[in-house]
């Protein structure tokens, strides 16, 4: 026979169960229901690669960093080709490609500031509390990203 231990508890837990499946039908219906316009008018969505390729100096740095491509190009093959053994080519050429990356990164680095900023000051204006990325959002949102290309040429 079962003590009456056993019995209590496994009256809780079916209880607690019950509980649970009782709350998950009520939150189910509740988020079916429109959110509340507060929640959706707070968030603005981004399209952070149009607003990157709406920046006034990306071209410019575009240019640079081809021409900074070339020399280190130019450089890893004449120090490649000084080497005989092919692993230390392989790090001539894997240091150049390093340098290379630092340079983009050096160019690029006031650019994305550029643009985070920009954001900021359109989601300030509008009063959002959360900006994301339109790709990471299904439904809902403000879409601020012309706001903040208009923003970003103001500035420039």
């Amino acid at each position: 026979m079962f003590s009456k231990k056993v019995i209590l508890l496994a009256v809780a837990v079916s209880i607690l169960v019950m509980s649970f499946a009782v709350s998950a039908s009520a939150a189910k219906k509740s988020s079916s229901s429109a959110p509340a316009p507060i929640a959706s008018e707070s968030v603005g969505i981004v399209d952070r690669g149009l607003i990157l390729d709406n920046h006034p100096g990306l071209n410019q740095a575009r240019q640079q960093l081809a021409n900074i491509a070339r020399q280190k190009e130019n450089e890893a093959k004449a120090a490649a080709d000084k080497e005989t053994d092919t692993a230390k080519k392989a790090q001539a050429v894997q240091a150049k490609r390093m340098e290379l990356a630092q340079e983009e990164q050096k160019l690029m680095a006031p650019i994305y500031r550029d643009c985070e900023q920009a954001v900021r000051e359109v989601a300030v204006k509008r009063k959002l509390t959360l900006v994301l990325d339109k790709f990471v959002v299904l439904i809902g949102g403000v879409d601020i990203t012309q706001d903040v290309i208009q923003q970003l040429s103001r500035k420039k």
